[in-house]
């Protein structure tokens, strides 16, 4: 069951639920323009603090910009996801 967080800095609704023994932190992104999709999931980031702990971004393109920047603290995989992108970020 998702459930609302509230996390500093994010501008979306940030939910939380478990999954496969993982705690997820799901955000969506995929309706604003830059840098708001960078400023959230930098914001949500923060809360990736174990190998127990995913966060997965809906977005409405690859954000290259942000993957550019996190992709040597981060294993990042890519889905189409219903005509959008669902990014989601480990612990490396």
């Amino acid at each position: 069951m998702k459930k609302e967080i509230n996390v500093e800095g994010a501008t979306v609704p940030v939910y939380t639920y478990e999954e496969d023994g993982k705690t997820v932190y799901e955000f969506d992104t995929s309706m604003l323009g830059p840098p708001e999709p960078m400023v959230n999931a930098l914001a949500v980031l923060k809360l990736l603090n174990s190998k127990n702990t995913k966060v997965v971004m809906i977005n409405h393109k690859k954000p290259m910009g942000l993957l550019e920047k996190v992709e040597d603290k981060y294993n990042i995989e890519i889905h189409d996801y219903d005509g959008k992108y669902k990014i989601i970020f480990t612990l490396k």
